[in-house]
This record gives C-alpha cells, structure tokens and sequence, in this order.
C-alpha cells in the first residue's frame, strides 16, 4: 500500500483545512468505506482531531478524475 497527502494541505501559503490522503491499495478492496473511514479515524487521532479525507485506488474501485489530480500533485508519505 502507498500513501499521498494531496490537496491544500500542500501549500505553504494556503491555510487548508483537512488533510487530503490518497491510498493506493494493489489488492481488491471488499469495504471500501469502512476502510477509508477507518483509516481517517485513526489518522485523525494522531493530527490531534484534524478533519481527514481519503480517497482509495484499487483494482475494483471505478476511477475518477480526482484520482489523477491526487496522483499528479500528491506527496508520497
């Protein structure tokens, strides 16, 4: 698995708020939004309550166009 922050929180100039992360999962997924909610909880908790967003990729998830913005602009964490 590979993880990306991508989004406002990107920008040294910006005040972004929540924090945008990208997984990218080799592996179908059967829980797509379990997993994704579970994973912002647990992020959440470290950055001290801070609102996380995540957006999965997976062989069995349907790709947007969000997916290639975060992929281009993203950091690799």
């Amino acid at each position: 698995m590979q993880a990306s922050v991508f989004g406002s929180r990107l920008d040294d100039e910006g005040s972004g708020g929540d924090l945008d992360i990208l997984l990218q999962i080799p592996h179908p997924v059967d829980n797509p939004a379990w997993l994704a909610a579970q994973f912002s909880a647990r992020v959440s908790r470290v950055v001290d309550g801070r609102k996380v967003d995540v957006l999965l990729i997976a062989p069995n998830l349907q790709r947007l166009p969000i997916h290639d913005i975060a992929l281009s602009r993203g950091q690799l964490l």
